[in-house]
């Protein structure tokens, strides 16, 4: 994975346990995800967690990790907003997340 950031971020895809896709934060764009921010602009690239939500099903389950490059620890990877409200449009049953020090939490949805 080479983002030019100094860390990572993935999402992992999993139906009935299997991995079913891994996706990472990129520039690609898909009409789904197109947005407008405050300022007027708009932007269409993908998070990690919007990557692989081109693939679920509901009841499929999601996990989102970042880690850094220099040592590949695992920091925060909670969703934004935007990704939250993707989800819960594509019935995912359940979010893990990394939080600030490295430890799996589930989000609420």
């Amino acid at each position: 994975m080479s983002n030019g950031r100094t860390y990572h971020l993935a999402a992992i895809l999993r139906r009935n346990g299997h991995v079913v896709r891994i996706g990472e934060n990129t520039d690609k764009t898909h009409p789904r995800f197109k947005r407008q921010y405050a300022d007027g602009t708009w932007s269409s690239h993908m998070h990690a967690e919007m990557n692989v939500l081109r693939f679920a099903e509901p009841g499929d389950e999601l996990e989102v990790m970042r880690f850094k490059k220099c040592d590949h620890e695992r920091t925060m990877a909670k969703p934004c907003l935007l990704c939250v409200d993707q989800i819960r449009k594509a019935g995912i049953k359940r979010v893990r997340f990394t939080n600030w020090d490295g430890e799996w939490e589930e989000l609420e949805l």
